[in-house]
C-alpha cells in the first residue's frame, strides 16, 4: 500500500491545497505581466477622454482616419481607414474616459475576462498598422515616459525611426 500524504490532511488544509493546484493550472491562462496589467492606479495614467483622442489622430491623418460609434454597443468605437478604397477596421475601445494603459479586469480565479483598452494600445495598433507613424504619434500626443510604457515601448520599438 502507498502512503499518500493527502488523506491526512485536514479539511482546510486539503482545500488550500486543491486551490494552489488549481491556481497552478491556470497560470498557463494569464500574460507574464498579468499583475502588471491589473493594476489601475500604474495603468491609468494620463487618462484621456476618447473625443480628445480623436481630435488628436484627425490633426496628424487630416481625416483619413476616423471612429465610428459600433452598431451593435453604442459605448464602443471603432477605428477606421480606407486602403486601397476599402474601409478597414484597425481597432475599437470603450468611449468615454480611457486610461493611458490598457487594464484588464479578471474574474474570482484571476483569469483575463476585458481588456479596458487604453489610448496608448490604440496608437500601438496604428502605429503596427502603419496607419500612422511613431513620429506623428509623439507630435500629436505628447508621449512622455512613465513607469507603465514597457508594453508601449516593446510594441513600437520597431517603428521608431
Amino acid at each position: 500500500m502507498i502512503f499518500n500524504p493527502t488523506i491526512h490532511l485536514s479539511p482546510q488544509e486539503a482545500l488550500a491545497k486543491s486551490y494552489e493546484e488549481t491556481n497552478q493550472t491556470l497560470d498557463q491562462y494569464r500574460l507574464d505581466d498579468h499583475d502588471d496589467l491589473k493594476n489601475i492606479e500604474k495603468r491609468i495614467g494620463h487618462p484621456m477622454f476618447h473625443t480628445e483622442f480623436a481630435q488628436r489622430l484627425s490633426k496628424v491623418t487630416h481625416g483619413q482616419v476616423w471612429i465610428e460609434d459600433s452598431y451593435r454597443d453604442k459605448n464602443i468605437a471603432g477605428v477606421y481607414t480606407t486602403k486601397q478604397g476599402i474601409k478597414t477596421y484597425i481597432c475599437s475601445f470603450d468611449k468615454g474616459a480611457m486610461p493611458e494603459f490598457s487594464i484588464i479586469v479578471t474574474d474570482a480565479a484571476d483569469l483575463p475576462i476585458k481588456e479596458i483598452r487604453g489610448w496608448r494600445t490604440v496608437l500601438t495598433r496604428l502605429i503596427q498598422t502603419r496607419t500612422i507613424t511613431y513620429a506623428q504619434a509623439v507630435f500629436a500626443y505628447d508621449l512622455l515616459d512613465h513607469q507603465a510604457d514597457e508594453r508601449w515601448r516593446a510594441n513600437v520599438q520597431q517603428f521608431k525611426i
